[in-house]
């Protein structure tokens, strides 16, 4: 789960930030244009594999092998592997299915991150997956992406990592050392949510008052979840070297024969590697991607399944099965009995400081995406979420939006709830975006794109096959009980589609309904603009080195 500041939304920084800004603050508070991930408007790539955009600073290219890995590695790794090791035990059923689940959970998330590789070396525009679907399927898709980006992806990634927080807080309330497994410990469901909506509202408070609060809480934390790693892999290769191998021997006993059961212990496992997509967005900012993107993907996500199968059998190690699959602070639980009732403690804590470094990142850039689709398109978003506070210049009205957002997410159920929607959602895109590559290796408007990277296509086939089977077996695993669940991710996403006809298909439909708004805004007006520059240069027979990537509706246009 990503637990630093997201990269794609680097280019949003406050002005006076440490870093490179590529917004500023009007007279009037609003947030002025830059590139960003929802925007609608886009660059035309030549044959020097750079991104032509209309606005924006040029972006320098700086890093290299080492700190791509570095920023995959810390994006990677997250509150999953404190929480996520007992759904997945407990639905395979044994120690060694367990461990297959985190490997080729590993695997497969390396075979999609080089497939992201191959789109961004050879669509190098900012937006991610916006450009990629855009590209691929048009803009439907695209703003489609965005849509569920903002109600459902940010928001409950953010619910699910509070979710966490509150478990290890509330099992430190609890914890009694002579009931160490919590077997007669019944902590209430409210508390626990009550808790996760508190950590929420704390970093959105934090983040509204303190502009720089962002960053430092991020660089704060991020240490206390790679201290805690550490120890836990070392506690386990001591407990290994002690003689406890019981739970290794005949590791396959007792697995689950049920092939749906695999298909939702993949995506507990896989919410632990979400962040294998993200060094895209900044990939501007790498040195010979071509070169330098495909081998920081490989030995990062290589480093990344090592790390978190060393930690898991640490787990297995140190902790019986039945303790590893029913635990929601599986990490505490391997405190106290390696070190006592300091040590519980000390890896809650740890655990705490970290998931709350979660919950401030992705509120962080949650925010910025929600500034960025008020402030650039306007198609979901009204323009009053786009304007910083011009005493703090901090993003309070986006803040408290995404707060509201988790908050509702945090209500309907626990941790294994969430993480199921969140890697629903997440998948189901990873797909439509892999199998866009395939089509785009053969659609005769992007064939001829240069690709400096290419990913062997039945790669790139098998990873659309286990992205369906991961998409459809979680549904019928669930049954008619927890099938809505998926269902509600469904529709609120489709529910991007009618919004897309009126606001940007057929603008005349959307004045007509929401036109008495006051201060309503027509969609779309930087695609507009950009859409009358492409027809004057058609017009004026002005030939680009490198086609441009049109939609259906710019070609209806042109």
């Amino acid at each position: 789960m990503k637990d630093q500041l997201d990269p794609r939304f680097d280019d949003l920084r406050p002005a006076d930030s440490s870093t490179s800004s590529a917004v500023s603050l009007g007279g009037s508070g609003q947030m002025e244009k830059r590139n960003s991930i929802t925007s609608v408007e886009s660059g035309v790539m030549t044959n020097d594999s750079t991104s032509v955009e209309s606005d924006g600073p040029v972006v320098v290219p700086h890093m290299g092998l080492v700190s791509s890995c570095n920023m995959i590695v810390g994006l990677i790794i997250g509150s999953g592997i404190f929480a996520s090791p007992g759904p997945v035990t407990l639905k395979v059923g044994a120690v060694g299915s367990s461990l297959c689940v985190w490997t080729v959970g590993g695997i497969l998330s390396m075979i999609g991150a080089l497939c992201y590789a191959e789109l961004g070396t050879m669509i190098t525009k900012s937006g991610g997956e916006y450009q990629y679907l855009k590209a691929s399927y048009g803009l439907c898709l695209g703003l489609t992406f965005s849509w569920a980006n903002l109600l459902l992806t940010n928001p409950i990634g953010t619910a699910s990592i509070a979710t966490v927080f509150a478990q290890y807080i509330m099992e430190m309330a609890y914890f009694n050392p002579d009931d160490p497994n919590g077997e007669n410990v019944v902590m209430p469901d409210y508390a626990i949510k009550l808790v996760s909506i508190a950590c929420i509202w704390v970093v959105v408070l934090f983040n509204a008052f303190a502009r720089k609060a962002g960053a430092m809480v991020a660089n704060v934390f991020t240490a206390a979840k790679l201290l805690a790693l550490t120890m836990i892999i070392i506690i386990g290769w001591v407990w290994l070297g002690k003689g406890h191998t019981e739970n290794f021997q005949d590791a396959f006993a007792g697995s689950s024969t049920n092939a749906l059961d695999y298909g939702t212990a993949m995506y507990m496992a896989l919410f632990s590697y979400n962040g294998w997509n993200n060094l895209n967005y900044g990939i501007a900012e790498v040195k010979n991607p071509q070169r330098t993107l495909p081998i920081a993907i490989t030995v990062s996500c290589i480093l990344v399944t090592m790390v978190y199968v060393l930690g898991n059998i640490a787990y297995f190690a140190t902790l019986p099965v039945s303790t590893v699959a029913t635990s929601s602070t599986v990490a505490m639980q391997l405190g106290m009995v390696a070190m006592g009732k300091g040590g519980a403690y000390f890896f809650a804590l740890m655990v705490v400081l970290s998931t709350f470094g979660a919950v401030n990142g992705n509120i962080w850039a949650a925010s910025r995406l929600v500034m960025t689709a008020a402030n650039e398109d306007a198609v979901f978003m009204p323009p009053f979420f786009g304007k910083l506070n011009e005493k703090r210049e901090t993003p309070i009205r986006a803040l408290v939006l995404v707060g509201v957002i988790a908050t509702i997410w945090c209500i309907p159920g626990d941790f294994t709830y969430l993480a199921k929607m969140y890697s629903f959602t997440g998948w189901l895109f990873y797909g439509f975006t892999v199998f866009g590559l395939i089509l785009m290796r053969f659609k005769k408007k992007t064939k001829d794109l240069p690709r400096p990277f290419k990913i062997w296509l039945p790669f790139a086939i098998f990873f659309v096959i286990i992205d369906i089977y991961l998409v459809i077996a979680p549904l019928i695993d669930a049954g008619s009980a927890g099938v809505y669940q998926y269902i509600i991710c469904i529709i609120i996403g489709l529910l991007a589609i009618p919004i897309w006809f009126v606001r940007v298909k057929k603008p005349s439909i959307g004045h007509f309904l929401f036109g008495w708004i006051p201060g309503y805004q027509e969609a779309f007006i930087l695609e507009t603009r950009r859409k009358k520059e492409q027809k004057k240069a058609h017009l004026a027979n002005i030939q680009t080195q490198e086609p441009v990537i049109l939609d259906d509706d710019e070609k209806t246009e042109l």
